[in-house]
């Protein structure tokens, strides 16, 4: 499928591929340019203290960020969740099955 053509926006060559740029190295470039206002890393930064505050996996987040795997133990594993079947239930081929 052919899209209209347009130039790009990196390197201003024509091109008829989706999007606004001609490649991804394009638009890498004109990514990594990008600027963040005072404003936008306020936001994240008060977006992530939440996420810190409140979810349940911010701590081992946390953890596997400062440990960068130094630790001879493992990273925290959340705890299984118990099974909704019972003891004599079993799931084969995505059926549920039933044993007596």
């Amino acid at each position: 499928m052919a899209y209209k053509e347009k130039e790009c926006e990196q390197c201003h060559q024509k091109h008829t591929k989706r999007g606004r740029f001609c490649s991804r190295i394009c638009s890498d470039e004109a990514n990594r340019g990008r600027r963040w206002t005072p404003e936008q890393k306020a936001a994240v930064a008060e977006g992530l203290k939440q996420w810190h505050a409140t979810s349940e996996t911010a701590e081992v987040a946390a953890h596997n960020f400062i440990s960068k795997g130094l630790h001879k133990e493992p990273d925290p594993v959340p705890p299984p969740t118990k099974s909704p079947l019972q003891s004599n239930q079993f799931v084969q081929d995505g059926d549920l099955w039933t044993t007596d």
